[in-house]
């Protein structure tokens, strides 16, 4: 995983197609991707589509891992997590005691979360 670490944000963009970016949606499904479990690219690629970085509504993230997860009180390795705007917002990976997400700075961290830091959900559709 420590190939992700450091790639920039970028809206579509996705770890691997040379772009040297990312962004968070398609960051969790490279993770996923990694540890053997479903990655979701392909059932979601319509929202790139339909929505712009401008007018993507960010409610819809929460709508979908409470639609098609279960949530957790705690994360696991594996598991997705929905960070505030304070850790960097949007999506990130929970792997092992840490976390793979894009930072406040727009690149891509691996690092512990603080307790109570965050909502995690079970992706197991």
């Amino acid at each position: 995983m420590n190939d992700l670490v450091g790639l920039r944000y970028g809206w579509g963009q996705r770890p691997g197609d040379g772009s040297g970016q990312t962004d968070c949606f398609q960051l969790v499904c490279e993770v996923r991707h990694r540890l053997g479990l479903s990655d979701y690219r392909e059932r979601f690629a319509w929202v790139y589509d339909r929505y712009s970085e401008k007018d993507f509504p960010r409610g819809l993230l929460a709508r979908w891992l409470l639609r098609h997860g279960t949530r957790l009180h705690r994360p696991w390795h594996g598991a997705v997590a929905l960070l505030p705007a304070t850790a960097g917002g949007a999506l990130g990976a929970c792997v092992d005691d840490r976390a793979i997400f894009i930072g406040a700075g727009q690149n891509v961290v691996q690092a512990p979360l603080p307790a109570g830091v965050g909502h995690f959900f079970w992706m197991e559709q």
